[in-house]
């Protein structure tokens, strides 16, 4: 037996997956696959297009064994903290062989020097890097430079500014951190760039397939070219029975609402909140008159779109400091929560019951989590998907308590 793990989100699963999917396990010969996937709200401090059962079975039907939820304390997180709660719970499960990710370089070597740079912070290094700091450089250039200082390596700022290739360092980094034995792998992208909104050819990025449905609202024949047949047929059917679209404009009045009202001193307990930005966020909830509008007041040079967008589902979920100090954060997931699994998925899970170093949880009225930490974080997964079905396009489907009826998807 070999596992081959993956971190994904599948939003949604498209043909740039597939063939990911297929070249990793070609490459490693996996026998058996486990993805560790985002819930309701990602990395990028976003909802998801789909619920996460949609989009587990869209993975499970595709060619994956065994979905695995990344909770939402971590899904919705730094490029740090998602690879570090990934990687994390890949490693506590105890049957991982090997983990491939796909990047913009398509070549480990030069991705695990940077990240054992990263990790080991030697004195040279950081020497280099408050040198550059002093001389007023921001810190993503000074970081940039004092790499390529101490690596001998010049122009390294597009590798390390590529989104998946950043995703693959931090990955990596968090392995050094666990001094896990499980071996990293990496593809090359292919075709679409990760936030292209082109739809051309035969793979196209995610942000290209939810941008067109964001802006058709419907069911749409034009994508069948870009998602495998199993997967775009349970996207339209999502869609016709209104449980999708999901996007930021669903929740307009839910995240005014709540910011209008929620107190100064709330937000400036949220991480990622300094500097006064509590009162920049109070005064854009105030003016704006949509989730779109009240992005473009905060954000600035200095406070990027996608910390704003985490900030502000932080904010929504009450997801503090204080809360994430309480669920252990640093100490990575608590528990392994099952979506969806094969017949090859089921032989994990069984193998898994004596390997794992965390509970394994595949009903959630059954689970019996005896740690306060355990419990801290399964709750804001559970209040995650009350908050998300507000945004579900038909009134019908907008009522709590999903986590409590949904089993995970056999697929047979």
């Amino acid at each position: 037996m070999k596992v081959l793990g993956f971190i994904t989100e599948y939003n949604p699963f498209h043909n740039g997956h597939k063939y990911h999917l297929a070249a990793s396990k070609d490459a490693v010969g996996a026998t058996h696959t486990v993805a560790i996937m985002s819930g309701n709200f990602l990395q990028r401090g976003e909802p998801a297009l789909t619920h996460k059962w949609i989009r587990a079975k869209m993975a499970v039907r595709e060619g994956i064994d065994l979905v695995i939820e990344l909770p939402v304390a971590y899904a919705c997180s730094s490029a740090e903290y998602f690879a570090f709660g990934a990687i994390s719970l890949l490693h506590k499960l105890g049957i991982i062989d090997s983990v491939c990710f796909g990047s913009e370089a398509g070549e480990l070597k030069p991705l695990l020097k940077i990240a054992k740079t990263l990790y080991e912070e030697p004195l040279e290094y950081k020497n280099s890097l408050q040198d550059y700091i002093k001389k007023g450089l921001p810190y993503p250039k000074a970081r940039s430079l004092a790499l390529e200082c101490f690596l001998n390596q010049k122009n390294l700022a597009p590798t390390i500014s590529s989104p998946n290739n950043i995703l693959g360092i931090e990955y990596l980094k968090a392995l050094y951190r666990l001094n896990s034995s499980i071996k990293p792998y990496t593809i090359k992208r292919v075709q679409a760039d990760y936030h292209s909104h082109q739809l051309e050819g035969t793979i196209c990025s995610a942000t290209a397939i939810r941008k067109h449905l964001a802006e058709t609202n419907k069911e749409s024949s034009l994508l069948f070219s870009f998602m495998p047949k199993e997967s775009y047929a349970l996207l339209m059917d999502s869609i016709k029975n209104h449980l999708a679209p999901v996007t930021q404009s669903s929740f307009d009045q839910t995240i005014l609402y709540h910011l209008r009202y929620l107190q100064k001193s709330r937000l400036m307990e949220l991480s990622d909140v300094s500097e006064g930005l509590e009162n920049r966020i109070k005064e854009a909830a105030y003016s704006a008159k949509s989730y779109a509008e009240l992005l473009d007041l905060i954000k600035t040079k200095r406070y990027t779109l996608t910390r704003i967008q985490r900030i502000l589902i932080h904010s929504l979920l009450g997801l503090s400091r204080q809360e994430l100090l309480s669920m252990a954060h640093e100490k990575g997931p608590s528990y392994a929560r099952i979506l969806a699994f094969t017949q090859k998925g089921a032989e994990l899970i069984r193998l898994m019951k004596s390997t794992s170093s965390i509970p394994i949880i595949s009903n959630i009225n059954k689970s019996a989590l005896s740690d306060t930490a355990a419990q801290k974080m399964l709750f804001f997964d559970l209040l995650a998907t009350d908050i998300y079905s507000l945004g579900y396009p038909a009134m019908e489907h907008r009522y709590g308590g999903w986590d409590h009826y949904m089993q995970p998807y056999f697929h047979r």
